[in-house]
């Protein structure tokens, strides 16, 4: 059975290849209730809550479910939940922790060294990082869909949030200096900070742009068409190798369209 690339708490970089198609083999909230049906450890009872609540926000919205809601799902006691958390703001607690640490750690990542894919153009590599990012932040999208009121009302995430958006920023600026080396933007500085600040806001907003849009969009569609926005502010300054991996890509995201129209 394949394992679902976006599960609570798994390592993102593990699962390179995001958009390789095909469906989820079941959702997390099936593992949670049957651990038995997948090949790997039964997850303890507190894991299972933290699969099934990211689902639950997921699907509901953060706001319209309550610790109850989570329990009936998992055929558990409240009793039982709250021996494991406190009630609906430890959980959410959990996971924006899980969260901030996986995304904290890649954007540490040194995606851009020769040792890295040395056999890709530095817009390939970034292609791979940006995907990887997004497969993570589309994991806890209840984050970012309701991003400024979670903020508002929880000052861990409001910390969190802006450290996050601070390395976005940091990543970003990388990424867009290296892919415009070419045409020696460094000698710009103002026009790089332009570029970066552009990409990161992208990454923070994309999935709330999406969901306002209402268009109906697969996981692998929503996170290739967040990638495809993001490199796209470096789109015009391209050289003529990265110009054509770059409409390669809108050939990918043209067809992944075709193929889930009605």
């Amino acid at each position: 059975m394949q394992r679902d690339p976006v599960k609570p708490g798994a390592d993102s970089r593990e699962h390179p290849k995001l958009v390789s198609g095909g469906g989820r083999a079941c959702s997390a909230r099936r593992i949670a209730r049957r651990p038995g049906a997948v090949h790997w450890r039964p997850m303890k009872t507190a894991e299972r809550i933290l699969v099934v609540a990211t689902e639950l926000f997921n699907e509901r919205g953060e706001r319209n479910v309550t610790a109850s809601d989570i329990a009936l799902e998992l055929d558990i006691s409240p009793g039982n939940l709250y021996y494991h958390y406190k009630g609906k703001d430890d959980i959410l607690s959990s996971l924006f922790s899980q969260c901030y640490r996986e995304l904290a750690g890649m954007l540490a990542t040194p995606i851009l060294e020769d040792a890295f894919l040395e056999d890709s153009n530095p817009l390939e590599r970034s292609w791979l990082f940006l995907t990887v990012l997004m497969e993570v932040m589309y994991q806890y999208r209840f984050l970012y869909l309701n991003q400024s009121d979670l903020m508002q009302r929880y000052p861990e995430i409001d910390r969190g949030m802006t450290r996050l958006l601070s390395l976005k920023r940091q990543t970003t600026k990388q990424l867009a200096a290296a892919l415009l080396a070419s045409v020696d933007i460094n000698a710009h500085p103002q026009r790089l900070e332009h570029v970066a600040d552009s990409m990161a806001m992208t990454l923070m907003y994309w999935l709330s742009f999406e969901h306002l849009t209402g268009s109906p969009q697969t996981p692998q569609q929503t996170i290739h068409r967040a990638v495809l926005q993001v490199l796209s502010h470096c789109a015009p300054y391209l050289g003529e190798q990265q110009t054509d991996f770059y409409r390669e890509c809108e050939l990918i995201d043209a067809r992944l369209l075709d193929t889930h129209s009605p």
